[in-house]
């Protein structure tokens, strides 16, 4: 299943001058990305990456030069390209992508915010994503996640690509996972390190779904080195209520 070609403007015109600075990042995902400590020396692939804001507040706060990042909005990687004239830019869907069309194959940092949970299969985005991660390295995704049912169905959980709050205007889905459903999955990947912060809040103005309230969460995820066997360590800091629903 191919994901969607998001052709709305209002990514373009959202993304040109929001997510562009460190502060202006949530602080779920400032707590996560300065917990795994990246450096100027790292090479940085963005999933989903807008006008490449995260490439410039990473350099801001962390030095990080060496920055590439996958667009599917064809104005926001127009954009991206006059922003960021250090980054590398491609127009592609993830799960399109050829190896060849990418300077490297593996990167110390793979990110995906605000990305994953808007597409047809956020699981096989999630493998592919992994897939870019060098030994040692992290993927750091957002997520939407409950402690009640999954739901990944576009009739039942959507939201409007409109940034005034507004239900008009294209659609995407707005994937909710239930938490034990996603770090199986991670678990899968047989990872060094699980981390993740999180915190409850109210679904977008612009979504429709029926839950009232979903816990935001950054997630780091350590791929070992092939020489490491030490067993899996997880750092979850997230609400009381939801962890205390997790079977690990």
């Amino acid at each position: 299943m191919k994901n969607n070609v998001f052709k709305s403007n209002n990514l373009e015109e959202y993304f040109s001058k929001n997510r562009i600075n460190w502060k202006d990042f949530y602080p779920s995902e400032r707590k996560i990305i300065s917990f795994v400590k990246p450096n100027k020396s790292n090479n940085v692939l963005d999933i989903g990456c807008g006008c490449g804001g995260l490439g410039l507040a990473l350099r801001e706060k962390f030095g990080i030069v060496n920055y590439t990042g996958v667009e599917i909005n064809y104005k926001s990687f127009l954009t991206a390209k006059k922003m960021n004239k250090n980054g590398v830019f491609l127009l592609k869907d993830l799960l399109n992508i050829n190896n060849k069309e990418l300077k490297r194959n593996n990167f110390d940092f793979v990110f995906s915010l605000s990305c994953l949970d808007w597409n047809n299969n956020y699981l096989k985005m999630l493998n592919k994503s992994w897939d870019y991660v060098t030994d040692g390295g992290f993927l750091i995704v957002t997520l939407r996640l409950t402690d009640r049912k999954s739901i990944n169905n576009f009739s039942k959980s959507y939201q409007y690509i409109n940034y005034q709050g507004l239900k008009k205007g294209e659609k995407a889905r707005y994937v909710i996972l239930n938490v034990n459903e996603i770090l199986k999955n991670l678990k899968n990947f047989n990872p060094l390190k699980i981390i993740a912060h999180g915190y409850w809040g109210k679904p977008s103005t612009s979504a429709v779904t029926k839950y009232s309230k979903l816990c935001f969460t950054a997630i780091a995820i350590q791929k070992r080195k092939k020489i490491n066997v030490d067993k899996l360590i997880y750092k979850l800091n997230l609400p009381k209520d939801i962890l205390s629903t997790i079977n690990y």
